[in-house]
């Protein structure tokens, strides 16, 4: 799998997303079962993840996801970017795809191989290892994908449909 494709949302055809950083217009778009899509990729530095977090919000605050939804999403991407800048290659990439009632979350780690950071052995074992536990409870269903190029994450979050009309 190449640094330009990430795991797709449905058993279609692999994920391509833009490559500028720059989010997609909102979900309310002139084609509602459009996917709106937004892709970062930032060297896989840990000092980078509040980066991608903050990224991130920006897009599901402009996507007008419920703060639930929001909440979550961004436990997911700090705890998928940590991982993926602590023992992942080169450059991490988080893409984000709201479609048919889910948001993907699609974290990877790609580029040249790096050295692997091995955790101090005086390390508090209670700060680690427990970011894919936090990334299942919060997700409907997580998909992992890893080759010779690197390692993808799907995580996926269920959208309820806007509520129409007042109560």
């Amino acid at each position: 799998m190449s640094s330009e494709t990430a795991p797709s949302i449905d058993h279609g055809a692999p994920l391509t997303t833009q490559r500028s950083g720059t989010p997609c217009p909102g979900p309310r778009s002139s084609n509602p079962h459009r996917p709106v899509k937004a892709r970062f990729t930032l060297p896989a530095h840990e000092a980078l993840v509040g980066c991608l977090r903050r990224a991130a919000r920006t897009v599901l605050r402009r996507w007008q996801l419920s703060d639930d939804i929001q909440d979550s999403a961004l436990l997911i991407v700090g705890e998928l970017a940590a991982n993926a800048a602590v023992h992942g290659r080169s450059e991490m990439s988080l893409h984000l795809v709201l479609a048919r009632g889910t948001l993907g979350i699609i974290m990877g780690d790609h580029g040249d191989p790096t050295p692997s950071h091995h955790r101090p052995t005086d390390d508090d074992p209670d700060e680690h290892g427990r970011g894919l536990d936090i990334v299942h409870t919060l997700s409907t269903r997580v998909d992992l994908h890893h080759d010779d190029h690197g390692t993808w994450i799907l995580a996926r979050l269920a959208v309820p449909a806007p509520r129409s009309g007042v109560d």
